[in-house]
């Protein structure tokens, strides 16, 4: 629970979202009430400053959100700078301490706006954040902050690894990042209040790991703004030798801006600078070319508060082609500071709440303020709107439910459990589980199939493999996937008694904050288990929606609804069809081909994605069905082909009946292409699906609409309700 809390906390709209989370939940689990009533008990109590600070959006140039945080916040007396940059004078006297920190983090700003509604970026970070950036960007959820103010939620586009070498690796550059709102077109997208210059960050999941470590994207990023808040607590109403002035300082990337602004202006004897990435342990610098004295002072206070200080090379700072290249002044002292953080300078840093402590109170010692921890309680921060809440339909909120559900191939029992219960009552009479695992609801009372439709339950994901003695955990993917799109990203380890934050690494490898094997025992992970990118629906502009696992979770979604429309002609069938919950489908479509060994319908229809070269980066030679335009007819993939005479009449069907449809080719395989027997035809169906196994899988939900329409004329001919 404490950490369901804090996972939350400092997120815009937290509250409503955790409500209609609990209350989603609440339906299958008894302790619901218990939950939302703890977390509305909680949410008297201020969270802390760093994970306040690590859950808002601040883009250099863009951090009012977190300046106005601070603020909020601050005591002493304070100035903000045309640029941004927050300042606070304590004490009285000549000017002794400077203490700044930076505020910004990496991100990108709009640079154009394409004709088919696309965001072009250029990014706002130089090093060592600018150097691979676009690979931490690739595939994932972010939000675009408008000069307006509103904020709007998007992807980046991703490589499908269903086209070209599967798994090859493809250097992302600036030119290869393309931002999807959900818009089709540059009027969509500036209708919904976009325009150049708006900002693109990635979106923040504060997720505590074990050991105290929160991670968050960037979160070194805001350590040392949020070890100057507790300085600033701690020094209001002290006595300190001379003024100081802690500097909250803005436009920090690219090229230290705000610093250099900063320097410029104030006057100080000595000056401290804490930066992002200082490695697992505490680090101290000199700056290039300055005597190391306030280096020497700060190394000994770090003993006296036991601290273990890394000693680390002169800090350079890059000032850009157009910077006074060394803004210090001979006359004053300066030094580095760097936090410890793991996972430095990627979307899953984490830092301690303790170790921020302990530095600063090594700086209010420098500053001549001995000063315990403040106890008292935090001023409230300023109200913030609730994030807009969609209104959907039915369709949106299953598979809203559907996508959030665990179901790794050969762990799907999470997903069939919560489909049984999404069932029409008349199909949950005759639902059954077959001996692979597979959920079958028969319509009509033949032995045979005339028609079977199927959806997988399973997704990609990972398997656990050998823990190691530091705490590690290998992974094995389970299905197809480019695993750049999950380095260095949050996910969920699925394990006996329950899901707990980690970290994929860039090494194939799982971080879950612990450091040893038996605390990995402790946390109740195990060998065998599973983990998955931290999941998120996200509804985009219009009907476009984006999450992990919309294959195939839209396409149960669609049976489920298709069902639904056909109780009254299941009763009057003379006909017998089958819909199918297949699993094992990323694997080698295992559920389906134990389905086929006791099953020969006459049409097998796979209801699932057609993965769509409807993006900037795949060439449109192949798979090329527009999101928005309806469902697809998967006539022609590496499985299979469907006969010219079922295309015709699928075809025909769909106009009589006026639903969209349309006719694709495309890479991959389906349910459909285990069935062998002569008696069987397969006629794949599909919803055109951007970004195939990514973590940010995008769909049109009127597409998905289309394809129910068209489950529920064939499933009609099949029955032959009389």
């Amino acid at each position: 629970m404490a950490d369901l809390l804090r996972a939350f906390a400092g997120r815009e709209g937290a509250l409503p979202r955790l409500a209609a989370l609990v209350r989603s939940k609440c339906r299958w689990a008894r302790f619901g009430r218990f939950m939302l009533a703890s977390a509305l008990a909680a949410a008297q109590a201020p969270a802390s400053d760093l994970l306040e600070l690590a859950g808002l959006d601040a883009a250099s140039g863009d951090e009012s959100r977190v300046i106005e945080f601070i603020a909020s916040r601050l005591g002493g007396t304070h100035r903000r700078g045309s640029n941004g940059t927050l300042v606070a004078y304590f004490g009285q006297g000549a000017p002794r301490t400077l203490l700044a920190a930076g505020v910004d983090e990496p991100g990108y700003a709009v640079s154009a706006i394409q004709s088919d509604g696309y965001l072009r970026l250029q990014p706002l970070a130089d090093a060592p954040f600018g150097v691979g950036l676009g690979e931490h960007f690739l595939g994932q959820h972010v939000r675009v902050s408008t000069v307006t103010g509103s904020v709007l939620p998007g992807v980046v586009a991703a490589p499908s690894v269903h086209f070209g070498s599967r798994g090859a690796y493809r250097r992302t550059e600036t030119d290869d990042l393309y931002v999807d709102v959900g818009a089709s077109s540059a009027r969509q997208a500036r209708a919904a209040g976009l325009d150049v210059l708006d900002r693109v960050t990635l979106e923040k999941r504060v997720a505590p790991i074990g050991g105290g470590w929160i991670a968050a994207p960037w979160i070194s990023s805001r350590s040392g703004a949020a070890v100057l808040l507790e300085v600033a607590r701690r020094l209001e109403g002290a006595e300190s030798e001379g003024t100081v002035a802690v500097a909250f300082v803005a436009q920090r990337y690219p090229h230290n801006a705000g610093l250099a602004r900063l320097l410029q202006s104030l006057d100080f004897e000595r000056v401290v600078l804490l930066r992002p990435n200082g490695g697992a342990s505490s680090g101290i610098a000199a700056v290039r070319g300055q005597s190391d004295a306030l280096v020497r002072e700060i190394a000994d206070l770090a003993d006296l508060e036991g601290i273990e200080i890394e000693r680390r090379p002169p800090h350079g700072f890059a000032f850009g082609p157009f910077g006074d290249p060394v803004p210090w002044r001979d006359e004053q002292a300066y030094a580095v500071v760097l936090p410890p953080a793991q996972n430095s300078a990627t979307p899953s840093a984490a830092v301690r709440e303790s170790d921020l402590s302990q530095i600063a109170s090594m700086l209010c010692r420098l500053a001549g303020v001995r000063s315990e921890p403040s106890a008292q309680q935090r001023p409230p921060a300023p109200a913030r709107a609730a994030a807009p809440i969609h209104r959907s339909g039915s369709l949106a909120r299953m598979v809203e439910r559907l996508v959030e559900v665990p179901g790794v191939s050969g762990k799907e029992e999470p997903v069939r459990t919560l489909l049984q219960t999404l069932l029409p009552p008349y199909a949950r009479q005759v639902m059954r589980i077959d001996d692979g695992g597979n959920l079958i609801v028969r319509l009509g009372g033949g032995e045979q199939p005339d028609a079977a439709f199927i959806a997988h339950l399973d997704e990609i994901g990972f398997g656990l493999g050998t823990i190691s003695s530091d705490g590690s955990v290998a992974l094995s993917p389970k299905g197809g996937g480019d695993l750049r799109l999950f380095s260095w990203q949050p996910m969920m380890v699925h394990g006996s008694r329950r899901s707990i934050n980690a970290v994929m690494t860039g090494r194939r490898s799982l971080d879950l904050g612990l450091s040893s094997r038996e605390a990995v025992a402790r946390a109740g992970v195990s060998e065998g288990d599973t983990a998955t990118v931290f999941k998120r629906f996200r509804r985009l502009l219009g009907d476009r929606v984006s999450a992990r696992s919309l294959d195939d979770r839209l396409g149960c979604a669609t049976l489920v609804e298709a069902l639904k429309r056909l109780e009254g002609p299941a009763r009057r069938a003379r006909g017998t069809v089958d819909f199918v919950f297949s699993v094992g489908e990323e694997i080698g479509r295992l559920g389906a081909q134990h389905y086929s060994k006791s099953a020969s319908p006459a049409r097998v229809y796979p209801i699932d994605t057609f993965v769509t070269s409807d993006s900037p980066l795949e060439s449109k030679r192949l798979a090329y069905a527009r999101l928005g335009e309806g469902a697809v007819l998967r006539a022609f993939d590496e499985s299979g082909l469907t006969p010219t005479a079922e295309i015709a009449r699928v075809a025909a069907l769909a106009r009589r009946h006026k639903i969209p449809l349309q006719l694709g080719v495309t890479a991959g395989g389906n349910d459909g292409s285990v069935f062998r027997s002569l008696e069987t035809v397969n006629v794949p169906i599909g919803f055109p699906l951007r970004y195939a196994h990514s973590a940010v899988e995008t769909a049109d939900l009127r597409d998905a609409e289309s394809v129910i329409e068209i489950v529920e004329v064939l499933a009609l001919e099949a029955l032959g309700a009389r």
